[in-house]
C-alpha cells in the first residue's frame, strides 16, 4: 500500500533543495512514520517540469503545474499524480486542507494546520482594493468561506489545535460531519539530565528568538523589547536565530551589539541549540497552529514567553508552563523582564514546561495518534 501525500512545495520548484519550514518538517516525520507502519509513502508536490527525487529513503514526485493557476493547481496535480499510485485501494493524505479535492473515495485525510488568516489583508493580498474599510470585510468574508470549503472537501480531518476547531464550529447551522481528529504538532523530548546539566549556569542568562524572520513572526516587536532589556541587565545575552526578509534589517538594528548573535541552524541542531539557552520567546503577532517552536522550547526545559495567538493558547498555561502576554513590544519586554528578575518563577516555569511537553507534545504520543488515524482510513 501507498500513502500518496500532497502539498505544495517540500522540494524546491526545481526538486533539488528542501524548503525547511514547520509543514515540511511535519510531512517529512509523517512520511517516516508511514514507513514504518510498511506503508510507502510517496510526496507529490508542485514543480517547473517533472522530476522523481528522493529524501532521505522518500520519494518526492514534481508535478509541472507550477505556472498553472491557482484556482485549477491542486486538481490538476491530482489527476497527474492518480496515474502514479492505485486511487481506489492507496490512502490519500493531503499536507494541507487547502491542497484537497473531493474524487470519490473516503480513503483520505486532510490536515488543518491552524488559523493562518488572522493578518491585517495587507499581508495576505498585495491589492489596495481589499485593505480599505468595505473591501477589506468582503475579503475577509471571502477568504473565510474559502477556508470553510476547504476543510469541508475531505471527510476525514486532522486539526493541530482546537482553537480552529472551535472557530469552525461557530459558523455551523448543524452537528459536525465526517471524522475530525485533533492532533497537537510534536518535539523531540531529550532526557532530563541533558536538560538539568544544560540549566547549570546562569552567569550569562541566554534569551533565544528562533523563528523565520519576519514582521508577523514578531521580529519588529522581538527587536524593540531586546533593546530595553540589553540596556537595564548587563547580564543577559539575546540570540536570534533564522532567516527571512527581516535579516538585514534585525542586523542593522543591532550591528555592533556583543550581547546579540544573529545566525540560523539545521533542523537536526534544533534540541542542541535550544538547550544553549534558558528563555525562548515566540513573539508571532498571527498565524499559529500548536506552535512548533513553543513545543521544541517546552521540551528542552526552556521559560517560555509567547504572545496568545492560536493555537499556542492550547499550549501555555501562563504562569504555569510558559508566559503568555498581547503582541506588542511592551507587553512582550514585561514577561521577558519578569523571568530574568524571578529566578524561583523561571525555574518553575521550566521544569513545568518541560513536563507538559514529555506528557502531551511528545513525538511518540504524535506518532501513536496519527498511526490510529492512519489505520481509521486504511480500513474505509
Amino acid at each position: 500500500m501507498k500513502a500518496a501525500i500532497f502539498y505544495s512545495r517540500y522540494l524546491d520548484h526545481n526538486g533539488k533543495e528542501q524548503h525547511i519550514g514547520g509543514i515540511e518538517t511535519y510531512l517529512y516525520n509523517l512520511a517516516r512514520l508511514c514507513k514504518q507502519l510498511d506503508i510507502e509513502p510517496v510526496i507529490f508536490q508542485d514543480s517547473l517540469r517533472p522530476f522523481e527525487n528522493m529524501d532521505d529513503d522518500i520519494k518526492v514526485v514534481g508535478l509541472p503545474v507550477a505556472k498553472t493557476n491557482w484556482r485549477i493547481r491542486r486538481i490538476k496535480a491530482f489527476s497527474l499524480a492518480s496515474r502514479k499510485f492505485d486511487i481506489k485501494n492507496d490512502i490519500v493524505i493531503f499536507g494541507a486542507d487547502s491542497r484537497s479535492v473531493r474524487y470519490g473515495s473516503n480513503r483520505c485525510v486532510s490536515i488543518q494546520h491552524g488559523i493562518a488568516w488572522d493578518l491585517p489583508n495587507q499581508y495576505i493580498s498585495p491589492r489596495k482594493i481589499w485593505q480599505n474599510r468595505i473591501g477589506g470585510k468582503l475579503f475577509k468574508m471571502k477568504f473565510r468561506w474559502h477556508v470553510i470549503h476547504s476543510y469541508e472537501r475531505c471527510p476525514n480531518r486532522v486539526c493541530v489545535d482546537y482553537n480552529f476547531l472551535n472557530w469552525y464550529r461557530t459558523f455551523l447551522h448543524r452537528e459536525l460531519t465526517g471524522n475530525n481528529w485533533i492532533i497537537p504538532n510534536f518535539a523531540n523530548i531529550p532526557d532530563l539530565d541533558s536538560v538539568t546539566r544544560a540549566r547549570s549556569d546562569t552567569s550569562v542568562l541566554k534569551i533565544l528568538f528562533a523563528r523565520r524572520f519576519c514582521d508577523y513572526r514578531g521580529t519588529r516587536i522581538m527587536a524593540q523589547a531586546t533593546k530595553s532589556l540589553l540596556k537595564m541587565y548587563p547580564h543577559i545575552s539575546f540570540t536570534f536565530a533564522g532567516e527571512g526578509p527581516d535579516e538585514s534589517w534585525l542586523r542593522t538594528q543591532f550591528a555592533g551589539e556583543s550581547r546579540v548573535v544573529i545566525t540560523k541552524y539545521l533542523p537536526d541542531q534544533i534540541t542542541d541549540f535550544h538547550l544553549k539557552h534558558h528563555i525562548a520567546v515566540v513573539p508571532s503577532i498571527a498565524s499559529e497552529g500548536t506552535s512548533l517552536s513553543v513545543a521544541e522550547a517546552m521540551a528542552c526545559g526552556c521559560a517560555v514567553v509567547a504572545t496568545a495567538i492560536g493555537g499556542i493558547t492550547n499550549m501555555i498555561i501562563d504562569g504555569y508552563n510558559g508566559k503568555l502576554c498581547m503582541p506588542s513590544g511592551g507587553e512582550l519586554e514585561k514577561c521577558i523582564e519578569e523571568l530574568i528578575v524571578d529566578c524561583e518563577q523561571r525555574k518553575r516555569i521550566a521544569v513545568n514546561a518541560y513536563e507538559t511537553a514529555r506528557n502531551a507534545f511528545s513525538k511518540e504520543k504524535w506518532e501513536n495518534s496519527w498511526s490510529q488515524v492512519i489505520e481509521a482510513i486504511a480500513n474505509m
